[in-house]
């Protein structure tokens, strides 16, 4: 038997379209152009929306009534939801039981819809406030890391200048100084070799450092 197929959870990119956005048409100004933004209505998931329409809107627009007044504390009223919910899953329980082909079967369910939907749509309104959060934690670990890096690159700085430090200290007093690629004709061929070794030396040192 082969071995098995490893199947992407994303759909497949649009290979009709990839096909039309490379390099040389590109360079020619031969691919395809965005489509305009939408600018008045447009259909999502079969629903008409306007462009100017509010992230969370209110419960009126979409036919809904209204349980809270326009000026409420969410806390409190979700913990009235709750107990709402609670109430009517009860009276629905007690229904079932005693009378299950009662109109006031659907009546309660309605009830419970509605409940839900309130309780979802105060759970919304605090989506922003929860994008916010959600950016402001982000930006403090970020923050954060970048300040851990910082620290540890100073640390690094500091342990590389104090190696160099002993590095040169451990050096002869009587070492002559001289530039790199310059020779002086008045020291001799020898002495010059025993400078160019020590020159050496410290080259090797410095890099087993880094």
């Amino acid at each position: 038997m082969g071995e098995p197929q490893q199947v992407s959870a994303l759909p497949l990119p649009p290979m009709q379209y990839i096909k039309e956005y490379t390099d040389e048409n590109l360079r020619k100004g031969l691919a395809p152009k965005p489509p305009p933004p939408i600018r008045d209505t447009y259909l999502m998931f079969g629903n008409q929306f306007q462009c100017d329409d509010l992230i969370i809107r209110p419960l009126e627009s979409q036919g809904i009534e209204r349980l809270h007044p326009m000026q409420f504390d969410h806390k409190r009223e979700l913990k009235k939801l709750n107990m709402s919910i609670l109430v009517n899953f009860l009276d629905l329980l007690d229904i079932l039981i005693k009378s299950p082909g009662s109109i006031k079967r659907e009546e309660k369910l309605e009830d419970l819809k509605l409940l839900f939907v309130h309780m979802h749509h105060l759970i919304n309104e605090y989506r922003p406030h929860q994008a916010r959060e959600t950016l402001r934690v982000m930006m403090e670990v970020q923050k954060r890391q970048r300040l851990e890096t910082a620290e540890r690159f100073q640390k690094h700085l500091e342990r590389v200048v104090e190696m160099i430090h002993n590095c040169l200290a451990s050096l002869p007093d009587d070492l002559p100084h001289c530039m790199a690629g310059q020779t002086d004709k008045s020291v001799p061929s020898t002495k010059k070799e025993k400078i160019w070794d020590k020159d050496a030396a410290m080259c090797s040192i410095i890099d087993e450092m880094t």
